[in-house]
């Protein structure tokens, strides 16, 4: 059993939150492990207050050579004695190597001899997180669960708790759905129009409040996005990372692009539908009963296609098969009343 561990998974947010599920795992079955996390700063959005890490450390992305210097000290002096690097770039690479650690695990790739193991890579498409287990496996470790874990309290229900006072339509709806068209990549978003189409439907047909959700510098786009509903709609409020999660906590149903809200929304146990074109759905999707996804072109021999030829109809025959679910859902959301704060799993 290793005793003093480094995970690195330097960047980014969705990378990040899929790489949490390691840290309980790792824990559970080695309880008296001491795991510390290296990423950019961005990580302390997901990271931080995570039950299951000791240290997290970052990097200074902007910083000279001096601040490396410092950082691979630090990294040096530590002693670890396993270190596990899931991005294995230069970057990464270069920090496990100056570990000095006598065992320092990563994927195939052109800085291998970097490493002490390489770990197989499964062959095939499989969910990331269960790609990340590999390195856990490789180990002797029988991974439990691939939940993700996103910290969050009642500090971070701000916008949500002002919402619900301010939009009766949104709090007192049978069903509150949350949609996330955004993705940095156009290639990786579903056409707005559709996605209003859908949201009209929804309003119309299932009596639902939709909440059109925006992070930053997305607020104009997903406004734009908006245009095309011709029923009543909701902007979402600025919120935080934590304070997103808060949100889609407290809603049934999320649908959006493969993007950072689509895994906050499996951290945070909603219900989700995740389109797909150019990414593999089987990759980036838990594919569970209460996170499914579309992917366009599945009938192809490449199993994957633009984005753009998912249709309205396989979207909406999607959302009828999730209906009896949702259901449930909702009426739990309804008796329980406000979730304030996220649930760890317990070790059995």
């Amino acid at each position: 059993m290793a005793r003093n561990i480094l995970l690195i998974q330097l960047r980014q947010l969705g990378d990040i939150l899929l790489t949490t599920p390691c840290f309980r795992e790792i824990k559970r079955a080695w309880p008296e492990a001491r795991i510390t996390f290296l990423s950019h700063p961005m990580g302390r959005l997901i990271a931080d207050e995570n039950p299951y890490l000791h240290q997290h450390l970052t990097y200074d992305p902007k910083g000279g050579w001096r601040q490396e210097l410092k950082l691979i000290r630090e990294l040096r002096a530590a002693q670890y004695d396993l270190v596990l690097d899931f991005m294995y770039n230069p970057r990464s690479a270069l920090y496990a190597r100056a570990t000095g650690c006598p065992r320092r695990l990563a994927f195939p790739s052109r800085r291998a001899l970097l490493f002490t193991e390489i770990v197989p890579q499964g062959g095939r498409i499989e969910y990331i997180v269960q790609e990340k287990f590999r390195y856990l496996q490789h180990l002797g470790i029988q991974p439990v669960s691939v939940r993700l874990d996103l910290p969050w309290s009642e500090k971070h229900t701000g916008p949500l708790m002002q919402l619900l006072q301010e939009a009766p339509d949104f709090s007192q709806a049978p069903w509150r759905i949350a949609i996330s068209p955004t993705h940095r990549r156009v290639e990786r978003q579903w056409p707005v129009e559709r996605y209003a189409k859908i949201a009209d439907r929804l309003h119309l047909e299932w009596g639902a409040s939709v909440l059109w959700l925006w992070g930053p510098g997305e607020e104009d786009f997903v406004r734009h996005a908006m245009s095309f509903c011709e029923q009543p709609m909701r902007l979402a409020p600025k919120t935080s990372f934590r304070e997103l999660a808060a949100l889609i906590a407290n809603c049934d149903l999320f649908i959006g692009n493969s993007n950072g809200p689509s895994h906050v929304a499996v951290a945070a146990d909603t219900p989700s539908l995740q389109l797909h074109g150019p990414t593999y759905a089987a990759t980036w999707c838990p594919q569970t009963d209460e996170h499914q996804a579309v992917q366009a072109g599945a009938g192809t021999p490449a199993g994957r296609g633009p984005i753009a030829t998912v249709t309205e109809a396989e979207v909406w025959q999607s959302l009828e098969k999730l209906q009896p679910l949702l259901r449930k859902t909702a009426e739990s959301r309804q008796q329980n009343g406000v979730r304030m704060r996220w649930s760890p799993l317990l070790f059995s």
